[in-house]
């Protein structure tokens, strides 16, 4: 049996996530969702495209890291390379999570009020209460 590996499948469940709460309550903001991999930790990217200048637009990468715990990084376009990847590990912020049970909902509402507050956005981002974890 051929499987997708638990850290890709934990990153891309929470991609799927993030996706539909943009596409419901927050549709001025346009974006793509890509893989990366820099041999030490492979996930998922989301690039906001904001502006269309690298300098402003925004980078979060959300990946299972080797010790068991849910990294979230934002840096911005300039700090990508070809591959996905940080260029430069210092200009990115991560933010660490445990995994247990109740985590997804705290790992949206930061990633919706980072970008919220990125993007200086007067419109409100609310996770739905029907938010599955």
């Amino acid at each position: 049996m051929i499987l997708i590996h638990r850290s890709l499948k934990r990153s891309e469940d929470y991609m799927r996530s993030l996706k539909s709460i943009f596409e419901v309550n927050c549709k001025t903001i346009d974006g793509v969702f890509e893989c990366f991999n820099n041999i030490k930790n492979q996930g998922f990217i989301l690039k906001i495209f904001e502006s269309f200048y690298e300098r402003k637009d925004l980078a979060i990468w959300i990946f299972e890291s080797k010790d068991k715990k849910i990294k979230v990084g934002y840096s911005t376009l300039s700090n990508v390379d070809e591959s996905n990847c940080w260029i430069d590990e210092n200009q990115v912020n991560f933010k660490i999570y445990p995994i247990v049970t109740e985590i997804k909902r705290e790992i949206m509402a930061d990633i919706l009020e980072s970008v919220k507050k990125y993007y200086n956005l007067n419109e409100v981002i609310e996770i739905p209460e029907t938010f599955k974890i």
